[in-house]
Formats: C-alpha cells, sequence, structure tokens
C-alpha cells in the first residue's frame, strides 16, 4: 500500500515498521539471557565432569554424584547418615581434590 501524499490520510500517523510489541520484546529479552546462563552452567558442569577422575575415596565419590545429580546438602547428610557439617566438609575436600592440579584443566 501506498504511503498518502494529499488529503486527510497524509495528516494521519503512520505505521512503524517492525515489532512495538513491548511484551513480546521482553520475552524476547529474557530467553536470550536465560539461554545464556543455561549455556553458562553447562560449562562449568562439563568442567567439574572433566575432573571426576581427580577424586579419591568413597565417601568423596558418592557425595560429587549426588551433588551433580541435584541432590541439596542436607538430603545426601542424611542419606549416608552424616552432619550437615561433615558433608561440608567433603564437599570442600573434593574442591581441593578437584584445584590441586589445575595444570590437568586440558583433559
Amino acid at each position: 500500500m501506498k504511503t498518502a501524499t494529499y488529503g486527510i490520510e497524509a495528516t494521519l500517523p503512520k505505521a512503524s515498521s517492525g515489532t512495538s510489541d513491548p511484551v513480546y520484546t521482553e520475552v524476547q529479552r529474557r530467553v536470550y539471557s536465560l539461554n545464556y546462563r543455561i549455556k553458562e552452567y553447562d560449562q562449568e558442569i562439563a568442567e567439574v565432569q572433566k575432573r571426576i577422575s581427580l577424586v579419591h575415596g568413597d565417601r568423596e565419590i558418592e557425595v560429587l554424584h549426588r551433588l551433580l545429580d541435584g541432590d541439596s546438602m542436607r538430603a545426601i547428610g542424611k542419606h549416608m547418615k552424616l552432619s550437615s557439617t561433615t558433608i561440608f566438609r567433603v564437599r570442600n575436600n573434593i574442591l581441593k581434590q578437584m584445584m590441586k592440579y589445575r595444570w590437568y584443566n586440558n583433559l
């Protein structure tokens, strides 16, 4: 359709090009940020999974696998019949074992 040059139609507001729906724009922004966050989480989990072989000890391996499965510290402690502070200590020990060999990051 051609834009009017003369008459009353010429004084009326013209349609803008593109989508001006604010809800659509907000949804697009949120989808982008959530996808970015998910990608970051995937990268972090991949790094942890690369270093699983560096963890020693049955208790540490069990806690690590349960953490990767998404169990809470409290649920892990309840399952293993250990206190939450012990589970936190085991988790910190896992981190120390993984970070001990930082040069090992290119597995």
